[in-house]
């Protein structure tokens, strides 16, 4: 009796540990694209101080350029699109004066269309 209740307890509990093991392990059904800048990389930046170089050698190069008048302004775009919980969409956004120093930093929570059909549905787009 006693070895009957411990191998329906450990027929039971095999399913529970393998798929716990697998979520930390592979995480199916993720997906992530772009460059992601925490908050403390950003702070790092400093307006005034930072170049262009220094933001290309920290992050490389970035999803998209607008030029507008003299300044540059560089988007470096993050997707995590998660199997469970909150999807991020986020973009961080230097902007460079003519000389290339930065000039303005900030981070939107949405990215633009992307051209990548997963990351677009995702997002609704």
């Amino acid at each position: 009796m006693r070895t009957t209740v411990l191998t329906l307890a450990l027929l039971l509990a095999a399913p529970l540990a393998l798929s716990s093991q697998a979520a930390h392990a592979n995480p199916f059904g993720g997906y992530k694209t772009g460059t992601q800048i925490t908050q403390q990389q950003m702070d790092a930046a400093e307006v005034g101080k930072t170049t262009q170089d220094h933001v290309r050698d920290a992050y490389g190069a970035p999803s998209r350029r607008e030029q507008i008048g003299d300044t540059q302004i560089w988007y470096y775009d993050y997707v995590n699109i998660k199997h469970f919980g909150k999807n991020v969409q986020e973009a961080t956004v230097f902007e460079f004066g003519k000389n290339g120093v930065l000039t303005a930093k900030s981070k939107t929570n949405a990215v633009g269309k992307t051209g990548n059909p997963l990351i677009d549905a995702a997002n609704g787009k």
